[in-house]
């Protein structure tokens, strides 16, 4: 009857914590894109003007931060042409202006952009070309070996925003990301055990006692691992707010840990809002921790009520989490769902990689100091109380992650030409490896044990009967060896138990890591503009030069694409017979260049005889990453002869 009102009581809490989600999400505006991606500009991208706009004009998916959002015009020369006074628009949060100066001489100029996400805090920047014609009508180009946009808004190191690259800040945020989650799952994940075993088993226990297991396994958490677990996340909190200013300096690291660049990203937009929530949690919830830890004589009222506030505060750290991660990146009348779906998915989380690493940590520790026999039944009679909730965890996840890829993901394709699709992958194959360990520890070991447990008992009843009987003197002794030979199988069964639950935990970190690759790699998943053109390599900058041979045999190509960096590029393509080496200037040559690290479309470039009997023409590659080529040759007689090339554009 116990167990059956705890559990009525308990399962209270579920519908109470989605209520107070669901409410917390409807409190605050919706987001209508996945970042603040450029839609449309004026002038519009490769637009050729016949006179110098006075202006340029951007439009964004989302409400832009003014404080972060800002562009800058250059010439093929990297000279800015703007009047250094890009701003957001005060008629409309989704456009930015940049004034040009009077009279531009006909020219290719370059449109450098980044925009910070007033919704959602993510920073993006790209670029765009336009030009303005010569009074003869001609179409001027960029000067040969030009790469304007040189760290024209500041050097930018960050690549594996767009490419699927871990630089060193994304590294610094997989870092401060992952500390998060991690804690926060530990954390939240040892107060649902606290309500939802250690309880349940103080309800049917008899005669508990500050000395009992369940007891001393509270207590060993609220005294050693408690406060490091909030101290650890309070300082990754901070770490999360540095990798943002990481981003919105372009990789400056001295500038991103500028006092007042801090205090703006706090206080401004979507990002400072549920971040200041986090922080506010965290240092309730230390509090809290600091009184339990220091306070020995509590009133028992406080005891009761404690817990409660401490489970209260995890879920809103979850909402909070949830609102600021990529979850909340999505299209208006997807929001409530995607950040459901997340916060669900973190509850799943704590329930069970969180129930794990609270076994690991804490659990098994103080079983270590107990006899075999007091350790077998322990891990028998406490951790059923934990299965149901871990399958509810599991659940949780089965159910939520199909649903989260499906709102985050526009194709099944994604999965292979993204970063974060293929890290989505790599997830999924960790769960199910954790899901198969578990599967074997609860249907294989954890019977294994019960049944050398009741052998063992069994002997050991009998050998206590001789003991207590008046022959006892005469206790056969086989009896007795069928303890020690029961004790010592039982003793195997249990280290093998213990040795999975110990290790078990590590495919739950891992699958926490791959879900700090997503939320840095979540940037692949939108067809955006790239960094901006010109930013400052992380290695030296070659031409690329590959020699191919058509698909059918008839032609060799050979390839240069100078200087080789995202941003304006001189492709150069040389037809000639594979046996001879005559060049072949009677053709038609078109290249088609297509972004492998995430889906950008497919540009077309149709190359020119440069009188040198070479093909050319100038093009954009706008962004950093890996790129395919695809040479098409067209002769005389309408006959196509292909060849594809993989390069790779650094920074």
């Amino acid at each position: 009857m116990k167990i059956r009102a705890y559990l009525a009581a308990t399962w209270r809490l579920v519908p109470i914590a989605l209520l107070l989600a669901i409410s917390i999400v409807f409190l605050f505006p919706g987001v209508s894109e996945a970042h603040a991606i450029l839609l449309r500009s004026d002038p519009a991208k490769d637009a050729v003007l016949q006179a110098s706009p006075a202006r340029v004009q951007m439009w964004f998916s989302e409400d832009l931060n003014p404080t972060f959002s800002t562009a800058a015009v250059v010439n093929g020369n990297n000279q800015r042409v703007d009047r250094h006074d890009a701003r957001v628009s005060s008629g409309d949060p989704r456009e930015m202006d940049v004034s040009l100066a009077p009279n531009l001489p006909p020219a290719v100029y370059i449109v450098i952009w980044r925009s910070d996400s007033n919704d959602d805090g993510h920073v993006l920047s790209g670029s765009f070309l336009f030009k303005v014609a010569n009074p003869d009508g001609t179409v001027p180009n960029l000067p040969t070996g030009a790469t304007p946009g040189q760290n024209v808004l500041g050097s930018d190191t960050l690549s594996g925003l767009y490419t699927g690259q871990i630089d060193a800040p994304g590294l610094f945020n997989l870092i401060m990301i992952t500390l998060v989650e991690l804690a926060a799952i530990f954390w939240v994940g040892a107060q649902l055990w606290l309500f939802f075993v250690l309880q349940a088993v103080a309800d049917v226990d008899e005669r508990p006692d500050q000395h009992s297991i369940p007891a001393r396994v509270q207590r060993r958490f609220d005294r050693r691992f408690s406060l490091p677990a909030l101290l650890v996340l309070l300082l990754a909190n901070v770490g999360v707010l540095v990798g943002q200013a990481i981003n919105i300096t372009g990789g400056q690291w001295a500038g991103a840990l500028s006092p007042a660049l801090l205090a703006q990203l706090a206080s401004n937009g979507r990002f400072g809002t549920f971040w200041l929530m986090r922080e506010t949690v965290i240092i309730l919830a230390l509090a809290i921790a600091l009184f339990m830890l220091f306070a020995k004589n509590r009133a028992p009222r406080a005891n009761k009520i404690l817990p409660w506030i401490n489970l209260a505060l995890g879920l809103a750290l979850f909402i909070a989490i949830s609102m600021s991660s990529h979850a909340s990146a999505v299209s208006a009348n997807m929001l409530v769902y995607a950040v459901l779906i997340d916060w669900l998915h973190l509850l799943g989380a704590a329930f069970w990689v969180g129930g794990m690493l609270y076994i690991a940590l804490i659990y098994l520790p103080v079983l270590h100091t107990e006899p075999v026999g007091e350790r077998a039944h322990s891990l028998i009679s406490l951790l059923p109380y934990f299965t149901p909730w871990a399958i509810v965890g599991v659940t949780i996840l089965t159910i939520t992650g199909p649903f989260s890829a499906a709102i985050h993901l526009t194709s099944v394709n994604q999965l292979i030409t993204t970063a974060y699709g293929r890290v989505l992958v790599i997830k999924v194959l960790l769960v199910g490896a954790l899901m198969l360990t578990s599967a074997v520890h609860v249907g294989l070991l954890r019977p294994r044990v019960k049944k050398e447990y009741k052998k063992y008992a069994y002997a050991l009843e009998r050998v206590q009967s001789y003991q207590a009987s008046q022959e006892a003197a005469y206790a056969p002794k086989l009896i007795t060896q069928q303890v020690k030979l029961r004790e010592k199988r039982l003793t195997k069964r249990t280290l093998q138990l213990s040795s999975v639950l110990r290790w078990e935990p590590a495919l739950g970190v891992a699958v926490l890591v791959c879900v700090g690759l997503m939320n840095i790699f979540a940037g692949t998943l939108s067809p955006i503009a790239a960094p901006q053109p010109g930013q400052q390599t992380t290695a030296h900058t070659k031409p690329f030069n590959q020699t191919v041979t058509t698909t059918d045999g008839k032609f060799k190509l050979m390839l240069n694409v100078t200087p080789n960096r995202f941003g304006p590029n001189v492709f150069t393509v040389t037809v000639s017979d594979p046996h001879t080496g005559k060049p072949t200037t009677n053709a038609g040559v078109t290249i088609y260049t297509t972004m492998l690290d995430m889906d950008m479309g497919t540009d077309t470039l149709n190359l020119q005889l440069d009188g040198h009997g070479h093909f050319s023409g100038s093009g954009d590659l706008s962004m950093s990453g890996t790129w395919r080529i695809s040479i098409q040759v067209r002769t005389p007689d309408n006959t196509l002869h292909r060849a594809n090339v993989e390069l790779f554009t650094p920074f």
